[in-house]
């Protein structure tokens, strides 16, 4: 029944103790080269105001993927190869660029089409 379901998920989510991170991190973007979407992880430990923005080679922004308040925690979310304004970017390298009051951290990816 949709109520032991209900008691199910709630057993389990407080049995799990969640570790929040320790620092401020940007993994490698994955999979990397990528033709249609990739996959970016970031670790915030302070609740504090997080920019995420893909720049390219000449060190234009073409996209602001976050800009707003993070609470502590484990984020996941994916960029589809696309601009502020909805286009479609050329193949190349880009750099994602992480960024808090006190944090910065850059990696590299490469689009493939």
């Amino acid at each position: 029944s949709i109520q032991s379901l209900y008691d199910y998920v709630v057993d389990v989510s407080d049995e799990q103790e969640i570790e929040l991170p320790k620092n401020y991190g940007l993994a490698q973007n994955y999979p990397n080269p990528f033709n249609s979407k990739t996959n970016i992880e970031f670790q915030v430990p302070n609740h504090s105001i997080i920019k995420l923005e893909i720049y390219n080679i000449l060190g234009q922004k073409i996209r602001t993927l976050v800009n707003q308040e993070k609470y502590p925690g484990n984020y996941s979310l994916s960029w589809n190869g696309k601009n502020d304004f909805g286009e479609s970017v050329n193949s190349g390298i880009y750099f994602i660029k992480f960024s808090s009051d006190n944090f910065s951290d850059t990696k590299k990816m490469t689009l493939l089409k």
